[in-house]
């Protein structure tokens, strides 16, 4: 805004600002990202920059009743490997004097896709769910089709059908997650604002396969490192306010005395702490989404020994601490 800061204008034609920083936390299909990558913001979010895993989640949600006389006490998770389809049960807490809610999640591949790559001429990206509405299809309809495909791939109905068929929400959605790699990184200086700033954090800086768990977790290490920096950044420049300024000098063994760190110098440092850890969670939870998936014979044989080993060796046990422990 004519070097004073940062203005942010919205859908709902609203303008805000200025600011000196703008921490883009608006998901995956991020418009602050997509300045990052482009310099510019398109309104179609479509075209943004996510990939499509060509993995699906069905989501079955049923609310507890809390008239039950003997309410379960604690939450459970049970995991379902079948063919070409993961299923997993959760008993989840609704709140104080609440009974607890319960949930049944079907993971599977969309049959027009190979991983993230077209299987045919004709198939599109599906139109997903971004409003987290009821489905578009019947929710009977959508019931029974999730019952059904449990029941192909050899999943106990016993524990999953209940919570299908009494579900209040029922949803399909597709899994996206970003490529790591980004040349432009996580940080771009905005044109004309006056050396301000936008950068990311959460799902929009490394939208990930939720097969890890590991989302909103990460989102958090993001938020206590950027504030961190932020921190010793206005410390430091406080500092350097109440310090007479000198001129660059030389050491003993003739090597400059560093320069006072810039703002983007911290910024980067911020990217750099986080990105090795959030990109290595990002490809094992991809490489488990896909092999939690595999298809009938040799891909769930395979699965199957390979959970059972890497069990039994620890690894799996690892991989998921690993994931869980703050990289801050």
């Amino acid at each position: 805004s004519e070097g004073e800061g940062i203005m942010c204008s919205f859908d709902d034609g609203s303008v805000d600002g200025p600011f000196d920083l703008v921490v883009g936390c608006d998901g995956i299909k991020s418009a602050v990202k997509e300045y990052i990558d482009t310099g510019k913001i398109v309104k179609d979010a479509k075209n943004r920059d996510a990939i499509y895993s060509g993995i699906r989640i069905q989501y079955a949600i049923a609310d507890g009743d809390d008239s039950e006389v003997d309410p379960p006490k604690s939450s459970e998770l049970r995991q379902y490997f079948g063919d070409g389809v993961y299923g997993l049960t959760g008993i989840y807490g609704a709140g104080k004097n609440k009974s607890p809610a319960r949930g049944a999640f079907l993971i599977f591949r969309d049959e027009n896709y190979i991983g993230p790559f077209k299987r045919v001429d004709k198939a599109t990206l599906p139109d997903e769910n971004v409003s987290w509405t009821q489905d578009k299809r019947a929710a009977g309809d959508a019931r029974a089709a999730a019952i059904a495909k449990a029941k192909g791939a050899c999943i106990p109905l016993d524990d999953i059908e209940p919570i299908i068929q009494k579900s209040d929400r029922f949803f399909e959605l597709g899994v996206y997650f970003h490529n790591p790699c980004s040349l432009r990184g996580w940080t771009r200086e905005v044109n004309e604002s006056g050396g301000c700033y936008v950068t990311l954090a959460g799902d929009s800086a490394h939208a990930m396969p939720p097969f890890l768990g590991q989302g909103a977790n990460q989102a958090v290490q993001d938020a206590f490192t950027l504030s961190s920096n932020i921190f010793d950044y206005n410390a430091a420049l406080k500092e350097s306010k109440n310090v007479p300024q000198m001129t660059p000098t030389r050491d003993q063994d003739n090597e400059e005395v560093e320069k006072e760190k810039s703002f983007k110098d911290y910024l980067n440092s911020y990217e750099k702490r986080r990105w090795f850890p959030t990109t290595s969670i990002t490809l094992k939870a991809a490489f488990l989404g896909y092999l939690e998936t595999g298809g009938e014979g040799f891909l769930s044989n395979f699965r199957d020994w390979f959970f059972f080993t890497m069990g039994k060796i620890g690894v799996a046990r690892k991989i998921f601490l690993d994931g869980a422990t703050p990289k801050v």
